[in-house]
């Protein structure tokens, strides 16, 4: 693994997205709980982009189909269930799925020091 850094830390905010590459790893970087946290820029559902998406409470929300993530741990918290921010009703959303099971967004451990952010990516 190596240490890279991608960020001033004052650049990176609460509940806002900071699109960042560390290598050729495309990363998303927000602060929950003043902590700098690092994910990466692709849903997990079929990997489109997740620098639009909301973030609210440390919860990023892909803008194409609502799955949606903790900014920290990866977890799933939602699973498809809107196209382009409409929601769906249960039965389409397995559809949209296409089968696919809820996956956990990778994340990405951080460090800050003398106002900079760290990423550790594999290398």
């Amino acid at each position: 693994m190596q240490l890279i850094e991608i960020a001033r830390s004052e650049d990176v905010k609460e509940d806002k997205a900071l699109a960042v590459k560390a290598g050729n790893t495309p990363l998303l970087l927000t602060r929950v709980g003043g902590k700098a946290c690092a994910v990466s820029s692709k849903c997990p559902h079929l990997g489109l982009p997740l620098g639009k998406g909301k973030i609210a409470n440390g919860t990023i929300t892909c803008p194409f189909h609502g799955s949606s993530f903790d900014m920290c741990t990866g977890d799933n918290k939602d699973w498809c269930n809107a196209v382009v921010g409409m929601p769906i009703p249960g039965w389409t959303s397995r559809l949209l799925s296409m089968g696919k099971k809820p996956q956990s967004l990778p994340t990405y451990e951080t460090t800050e020091e003398n106002g900079k952010v760290f990423v550790r990516v594999p290398g």
